[in-house]
């Protein structure tokens, strides 16, 4: 009995011991899960869509190129350009990231576009009557520009917590100011020929075409254009962190289609040179006799001729004689507006965040 007895004792004390171990396992288990929990709860990036997103401000700078296409395009191709019209420019943006795949920015910026019929090719059948037309603008364009944001990761978490890369499309909305300006020529080559000797007005500068209404618009003829008009710019972007701080690097190609037609002051059709009163004005609104380019490049006048553009005649130039387009003959395309393209390196700060490396999990 006595060996009996205790032989339960015994069992009793070891089942008693491993119910206490049982149970000290089972506190250590839910333990750990509630840490595991309290730390997914507090995870602040990645893209499995743990944790809160932060929204953020930010504020930088950019350097713009400019690009043309419109009635002085080398090519008459939707959105042709030529490398050699890219002109530079600037400006300054502010952006609020208010989701974690969204944000709105706002931009300032100035860029200068140009463009020269001379970069027509002379001998396609598409280049010659753009070669011959000789016409040239460059025009400094102003706008603010707000936008849209759209990323192709998301990103949960605050400033502190972006990606190393990402990439994005920006759609919305451009007010601008443009005033286009085109070099007078040495001389009057529309009354004295490819000779002429008699200087032009304001000879060798760059003067404002729109006050001069090349297209007889101080004449009654076609309505005035505004130096204000409007654009709806389509770009895509890909920006990366700079590791250790908090600026953000972008590059961004951007088309602005435009609510004018006279970024480039063409449009319509040649007026009678007789009918302008300023001799400034006459000059300008044809170029096609002068024997060079804006640039000062001599044209090859050789093969200039009289053509006709579908029952729509002008006169284009031969060597030595006096030219003039025929009034109301075609000096532009009025069916289609321009646009023009920006391309933007950005640099960013990002505001409310820090430097200093935070624990992963808190």
């Amino acid at each position: 009995m006595k060996l009996r007895n205790l032989l339960v004792i015994i069992l009793s004390i070891v089942m008693i011991g491993l119910a206490d171990q049982a149970e000290a396992q089972r506190r250590n288990k839910y333990k750990k899960r509630r840490q595991t929990n309290r730390k997914v709860s507090h995870y602040k990036g990645g893209v499995r869509g743990y944790g809160r997103f932060e929204p953020y401000i930010f504020v930088g700078a950019q350097i713009n190129a400019g690009n043309y296409f419109g009635d002085l395009a080398p090519v008459n191709k939707a959105a042709s350009t030529d490398i050699s019209f890219t002109r530079p420019g600037f400006g300054l943006l502010g952006g609020y990231k208010f989701h974690h795949s969204m944000a709105v920015t706002a931009e300032l910026n100035w860029v200068r576009i140009f463009g020269d019929d001379f970069a027509s090719d002379p001998g396609s059948e598409d280049g010659f009557p753009r070669y011959a037309r000789n016409l040239s603008f460059r025009n400094d364009i102003k706008e603010f520009r707000l936008a849209l944001q759209i990323f192709l990761i998301p990103n949960y978490g605050g400033p502190n917590a972006r990606l190393p890369f990402n990439a994005y499309l920006s759609i919305g909305g451009t007010v601008f100011h443009h005033e286009p300006m085109g070099k007078v020529p040495d001389f009057d080559y529309q009354s004295e020929g490819t000779d002429a000797t008699t200087a032009a007005p304001q000879a060798g500068e760059w003067v404002k075409l729109r006050p001069l209404g090349t297209e007889g618009q101080n004449l009654g003829i076609v309505e005035p254009y505004k130096s204000i008009s409007f654009a709806v710019p389509v770009a895509v972007g890909a920006q990366m962190r700079l590791p250790g701080t908090q600026f953000t690097a972008a590059l961004e190609l951007g088309l602005r289609y435009a609510f004018t037609d006279y970024l480039d002051d063409v449009s319509t059709n040649y007026v009678g040179l007789e009918q302008f009163d300023d001799p400034l004005a006459r000059i300008m609104s044809d170029r096609g006799a002068v024997p060079v380019s804006s640039k000062g490049d001599a044209r090859d006048l050789s093969s200039l001729r009289i053509i006709n553009n579908h029952g729509q005649g002008h006169n284009y130039y031969i060597e030595g004689n006096v030219g003039s387009g025929i009034d109301g003959s075609r000096r532009g395309n009025p069916d289609d507006d321009d646009m023009f393209f920006m391309t933007q390196i950005k640099l960013s700060y990002v505001l409310g965040g820090t430097t200093r490396r935070r624990a992963k999990y808190r």
